[in-house]
This record gives C-alpha cells, structure tokens and sequence, in this order.
C-alpha cells in the first residue's frame, strides 16, 4: 500500500469519526428535546395557562374574556366575574333560563353604572352595588314588595364599566354552584335547574321510609335553593311536605307539614301546619313554636320576624322570645309609594327603627336601644306622599344623609325624626318634603310657608 492510500484510509477514518459524534449528539440532543417537551406536556396538562370553563357538563368557550384573576396575599388565586356577560354564556347553555341584565336599579329604573341588576325569567331579580357586601334579591314568584339581602365576603367593585363580583357573589346572585380547581386551572358551574332536575329523577325512582313517591315542587324555585345546603325540600302525593337530606340518608323534617318555605339569607324555614307556622333551623330544631298566624322575615340580617297572632302583630327574635309583644295593629310599612328613596326593607328603617301601629297611629321602636324611642302613638303618616307635581319629583320617607324619617299628622304636615325620637330637627312645620332625581342622584327638599329649601343643605348650615 502506498502512502496515498495510507492517508486516504486515515482521514476516512478521521471522517467517520466526526459523523458517529455528530449522530450521537444529534440523538442526545433529540432525546433531551422528546423528554422536555414530555415534561412540558405534563406541565401544561397540570398547569395549563388558561382555565378551562364547564356549565353544566358543556365546555364554554371565551370564558375567560369576562374573568379577573388575581393572587391574595397567601398566593392564592382569586376570581372575580362580570356580573352581566355571565348571563350570557347561562343563556347559550340553556335559552329558556331568559337571564335578563341592566345597567342601574330594578326599580326605580336608572343608568347608574355602579349598580346592575339580573333577571331570571320571572322567578328572580338580584341587584349587585359596587363598593357593596349586600345583594338584594326580590322574589317575583310572591306579590311583595320585600327585598331579601344577602352579604358576601367581598365587595362588588367597578373596572373599565363593568361590574364585577367575587365567585360567591356568583353563586349567591344566579344561584349556581361553582368550583374551581386551581391545579388543574378547570372551572366547573352548575345550575340550580340542573341540580334540581337530577334529584328530581333520582327521588321519582326511590320508595323512601313508606311515604310512598315523593317530589320536588317545580313551582317553587325558591325552595330549590335549598340544595345548595344539601337539603331538599320534598312532597308526598297527598301534598304533605318535608326536607330531605340529599344524600337520602335521613329527613330533617319528615313530610307532615302543610307548607314549606326556606329563607335562604337565614338559611331558616317557615313550616305550616293546621294554619298556623313556626320556625325551623337547617337542622330541624324548631327555633319558634307553630302557634301565629302569619311570619315574615324582617330582613337586614336582624334575625328578627314580624308574626300575627289573634289578628294582633308584634315581633320575635330568632328563638322566639318578644322583642315587641304582639298587641298592634301592624308592624312595618308598605314602600311600594317609595321605591325612589332607595328602601328596600320596610320593616326597619335607617337600619334601625321599626314602624309600629297601633289603631291608627305610628311610633318607633329601636333595636338597637330595645325600647319606643317615640312618646307613644303619635303620628299619622310615615312619609310624605302628598306631594307637588312635577318632573322626577317623588314622595320622600327617608333622608339617608342626614338619619332621618319624614313623620306627619292627619293635616297633612310633616316633620323630620331621627334616631332618638327627636322631631324637634327643623323648627318649622312643613306642608312637603320630597326628592328630586337629577341624573340619578337624589337631592331632598322640603317646603314651609310655601318656600322651598334644600334638606341636607340647611341642616349642614345649622350645624
């Protein structure tokens, strides 16, 4: 073999060498490629970058778009919805639900942006407030006026025009369930519709302690609520009604009562039976005896309730004891001619005076104090309703800036009390007192000797 064979035959070697390393670092390399994308599979599976919705079994798309997340202070996510646009992803899942939203209150109508309202095919309306615990919610299944509150944890808060509200805000406002898995980033909803209709099949198929079939009352959506308590609220086939745990364990209360009806910011019942009603904790414990006629919550988290009894009203704290003893005319006053003063609860008043009538004349009791702050029976009227005509002029019955009430005789004049029972605020008798909505905003006035004077105005200069 001659020389150039020789080095020929070397650099071949030379040359093979080189590609052996470059297909071995080019496999090394390959390898480190499939087991990191592996790994990011797995990381991306785990903690996908965007949170995965289900309503009611069905995957939604664009969820997303309406969330704010944020992380407390322990690293926690937190998620806060828009109150309106969630209507909307309800309605795809299901059309019948009909959710309605608007911007400002349900009534008196207004485009205040800091509050907004839903409304849930004629069974509910529910009114979110910026800066605000409370959410009011009326029940348009039952002719009243009455506003139940719900308190949250954290405030509704304005962001860029829209209002948004915690996950129990959610919850508590469309009456969903909503669960979050922050390992895996998935959000699952479920309605009250859809919970209710899967008990409702499981119960139609079951023979529970000899009652015979029972059933859910699909009239009554109110008490459908009661599921998110793992209760139920079941009838028999002879109209006797009775909670039920969910799990079917057992009865909370068995099916004997005439009627049923859950208080879901007490999360308490009013049980009827031979037309008389008492109250019942989510336990079962009787908390007031079934011996009035008549029971309504008073709201205001006051775990008070104005009962009738002997045609007589008074009322009863929470396990039954008289806060006023049932020997008046009425308890409590009807707001439907106030609507503009912004009153949701006409059973306590500046959030802390009950009307109380007796023949035909009012004074007040303050819980607070647990006594009459009024001299008796003294005044006629509760609010003003007598009132000039004229555009966004409404009768007036409370002046929130300043804690007062507007009281008047049979004449038809009026004065200002506030908490201590002193009328002697103004020292003029005055023939009107009403508001005037100027953009949305409220601005109260009152007139005497037929001059007309701004309210808060004048009581700021009095001081």
């Amino acid at each position: 073999m001659n020389f150039v064979d020789s080095e020929k035959m070397r650099k071949e070697r030379e040359k093979n060498k080189k590609l052996k390393k470059i297909i071995l670092i080019s496999m090394i390399a390959l390898t480190v490629l499939i087991i990191g994308l592996a790994i990011l599979i797995v990381f991306l599976v785990r903690n996908p970058n965007e949170i995965v919705t289900y309503i009611d079994g069905q995957k939604i798309k664009g969820f997303n778009q309406i969330l704010d997340i944020q992380t407390d202070e322990n690293g926690k996510t937190q998620i806060y919805i828009k109150i309106r646009d969630f209507a909307a992803y309800l309605n795809k899942v299901d059309s019948t639900f009909e959710y309605k939203t608007y911007k400002g209150d349900y009534f008196p109508k207004t485009e205040d942006e800091n509050k907004c309202y839903i409304i849930r095919n004629e069974f509910e309306v529910a009114i979110f407030t910026a800066k605000s615990n409370t959410i009011y919610k009326l029940n348009l299944q039952k002719d009243n006026s009455e506003y139940e509150e719900h308190i949250i944890e954290k405030p509704s808060f304005l962001n860029n025009g829209d209002l948004y509200t915690s996950v129990e805000g959610i919850e508590k406002g469309y009456n969903v369930r909503f669960i979050f898995d922050e390992k895996t980033k998935t959000i699952r909803i479920f309605t009250l519709d859809t919970l209710i209709q899967s008990y409702s099949s499981d119960i139609a198929s079951k023979n529970l302690a000899n009652y015979g079939t029972l059933e859910i009352d699909e009239d009554n959506h109110n008490n459908w609520k009661t599921v998110f308590e793992q209760m139920l609220v079941v009838r028999t086939s002879e109209k006797k009604y009775g909670i039920l745990k969910t799990d079917y364990s057992e009865f909370i209360l068995e099916p004997q009562y005439d009627d049923i009806e859950y208080i879901s910011s007490s999360k308490t019942f009013l049980v009827k039976s031979n037309n008389k009603v008492g109250l019942f904790s989510k336990e079962g414990k009787r908390k007031i005896n079934m011996i009035y006629e008549e029971m309504y919550s008073m709201g205001k988290e006051s775990n008070l309730y104005r009962v009738r009894i002997n045609k007589q009203y008074g009322v009863v704290d929470e396990n039954g004891q008289n806060v006023i003893y049932p020997q008046y005319s009425n308890i409590g006053i009807d707001i439907s001619d106030y609507s503009f003063n912004n009153i949701k609860n006409g059973y306590i008043l500046l959030d802390d005076l009950i009307p109380v009538k007796q023949d035909r004349k009012w004074g007040f009791y303050s819980i607070k104090n647990k006594k009459f702050v009024t001299n008796g029976f003294i005044y006629t009227n509760i609010g003003c309703q007598s009132v000039k005509s004229g555009s966004n002029i409404y009768p007036a019955m409370i002046i929130p800036e300043c804690d007062v009430i507007v009281v008047g005789d049979e004449l038809n004049k009026y004065w200002l009390m506030d908490k201590t029972g002193n009328d002697d605020i103004i020292p003029h008798v005055l023939e009107q007192i009403y508001l005037h909505l100027d953009n949305g905003k409220a601005n109260y006035y009152m007139v005497y000797n037929e001059r007309e004077s701004n309210i808060v105005s004048y009581l700021n200069n009095r001081k």
